[in-house]
This record gives structure tokens, sequence and C-alpha cells, in this order.
């Protein structure tokens, strides 16, 4: 008998699909801050799986299971749509989208610039030159 060592967070339907297929999991069941911590690393494997998608189908599946993650983490901490929707509003009227393709390579700042403390605080996303 072969195993195998998975370590994720299924869909609800997963052990029925499991079960037809003759398929044996080990598993538990997550409340609270583990199914938060769990829905926050299945995020980031949707996330990978939409940047890995080959074409448009593809693309429109990842897309939406990252939708359903996204509604799974609103609610388990009791966030609704309506909640999120005008803050994205905002952000969008202050800060505009991500439509027109920007990409800032580097940004040099001076020291005496509070905005410096700003980049430094995150030297993982903003390593320094």
């Amino acid at each position: 008998m072969a195993t195998f060592r998975c370590d994720k967070l299924g869909r609800d339907k997963t052990l029925e699909g499991f079960k037809k297929e003759g398929v044996r999991p080990q598993y538990k069941m997550l409340t609270g801050k583990e199914l938060y911590d769990a829905l926050l690393l299945k995020l980031v494997e949707e996330a990978d799986e939409v940047r890995d998608a080959c074409n448009r189908q593809e693309l429109i599946e990842e897309l939406a299971d990252v939708l359903e993650v996204i509604d799974a983490l609103c609610k388990t901490q009791g966030i609704s749509m309506k909640e999120i929707a005008p803050v994205k509003e905002a952000k969008l009227k202050e800060r505009g989208g991500f439509e027109a393709g920007l990409y800032i390579e580097t940004v040099h700042v001076d020291d005496d610039n509070p905005k410096v403390e700003h980049f430094r605080l995150s030297p993982d996303k903003y390593p320094e030159e």
C-alpha cells in the first residue's frame, strides 16, 4: 500500500470523492485559528496555480478557486463582501487599479525621507541594493 503526504486543506466534498475512488485518507477537521491558518496557506497555493495556468479555461478555474478561498476566509472572520466592496472602491479611487501595467523596478529614497523606514522595515519585500 502506498501512502502520500498531502498536508493541505481539502474542499468539503473531498471525502466523498475519495470514498468513490477507493482512497482512504487520514484527516482531521479544523476550526478557529487552525482553519484560518490553513485557509491562508490555501490562498497562496491557489494563487500559485493561477500563476501557472496554461490557458484561459485553467485560469478561470484557478481564479474560481481563489474566490472560493476568499469566501471561506471571510466567513471564518465574519467579514462580508459588503464590508470589502467600499474599501476596494476607495483604494481604486485613491490609488487606482492594476490595469495600466505599471511595473516598478526600483525606488530611490533619500536617507532623510521618512518613507525610507517604510521600505527598510520590509527587507524581504523591498531588498536594499
